[in-house]
């Protein structure tokens, strides 16, 4: 199916009856949130458990559809079967699974590094951990719906006291000490973050509007021209050392999972057309090889290049701390 049409396609019957019995069993299990964003990722969880092969676009649009025409007649009229309480029961584990590590994180980064936490950088931390705690195996529904379950139940004020909830004290441990400090690079870095992803969204946008996976070579690209212009952009703050594998990640997160970017500021148009320059120049050179779709990463895992930037070896990773769908 064309990644166009994916958006109006409707879900087979009994994929959205799966659906909303596993939904209604979710919530006789563990009651349903208020949110909405919260149901749609919990949705969007059950159909990725019960169709794992779904692109992830067809996932978030299937999720939408069957929320907009959900009503509580269809929960209460569901029938709750064995398969759709055990794909509650994981969508359950996974998703809190996912929430009190990127809680354990927060709680982490609040105590040692003591920020200024208004709502809206509480929701920026929330959806700058979420990549750092899933395996990249989470689509826009779900994303969105953590870091909502992330806002609504942190305790900002238990972790400026250093109380750590029972529930989160399982979880807190080296892992969340790295990745906490992982965490305050990321922020620091979200300036230049912001940049890079106006930059991507205005070569799109003008020079390939018809591409849907952004690559990490057309990220990694974009950062190379903007930290080579960055008094264009009017940086609060001058980075001296930018880890360019962790604002990758970030970047494509934003625009690949969340489908998000601030609309482009002029120097990321004019910086956009540098880009294409470098793009077409390289295909020339070498017979139309770059694909700006798809990143370059080593066997290994621990490399990422560009064909226009440079090779650069990264440090280990922490203990993975993402959950299992097992």
């Amino acid at each position: 199916m064309p990644p166009e049409d994916l958006t109006s396609a409707a879900p087979a019957p009994e994929t959205a009856a799966t659906l909303i019995s596993g939904l209604s069993a979710y919530g006789r299990l563990y009651g349903l949130p208020n949110s909405p964003e919260q149901v749609q990722g919990i949705l969007g969880t059950l159909l990725r458990l019960y169709q794992p092969d779904l692109p992830a676009a067809l996932v978030d649009a299937v999720a939408q559809r069957v929320l907009d025409g959900l009503t509580p007649d269809d929960l209460n009229n569901a029938i709750v079967d064995r398969v759709s309480s055990a794909l509650a029961k994981t969508a359950h584990r996974w998703q809190q699974q996912l929430s009190d590590q990127a809680k354990g994180v927060l709680t982490t980064y609040v105590q040692r590094y003591r920020p200024t936490v208004t709502p809206d950088a509480l929701s920026s931390m929330a959806t700058a951990v979420i990549p750092l705690v899933s395996d990249g195996n989470i689509t826009r529904s779900e994303a969105i719906g953590l870091v909502s379950q992330v806002v609504q139940t942190f305790d900002l004020g238990d972790a400026l006291r250093d109380v750590v909830p029972a529930e989160l004290a399982a979880v807190i441990n080296a892992s969340s000490v790295a990745l906490a400090q992982t965490l305050a690079t990321v922020l620091s870095q979200k300036p230049m973050a912001e940049a890079v992803g106006e930059t991507v969204t205005a070569y799109v946008e003008k020079y390939a509007p018809g591409l849907v996976n952004i690559g990490s070579d057309l990220i990694a690209t974009a950062l190379s021209a903007v930290l080579k212009n960055q008094v264009d952009f009017n940086f609060d703050a001058q980075l001296a050392v930018v880890d360019e594998q962790l604002l990758i990640e970030q970047v494509s997160f934003q625009l690949n999972v969340l489908r998000q970017s601030p609309p482009p500021s002029k120097p990321a148009w004019a910086i956009a057309e540098q880009i294409n320059t470098a793009v077409e120049r390289y295909r020339q050179e070498h017979q139309g090889a770059l694909d700006v779709t798809a990143g370059l990463v080593s066997n290994d895992g621990l490399s990422v290049s560009s064909p226009l930037t440079s090779t650069r070896r990264l440090p280990e990773p922490p203990p993975s701390s993402s959950a299992s769908l097992g």
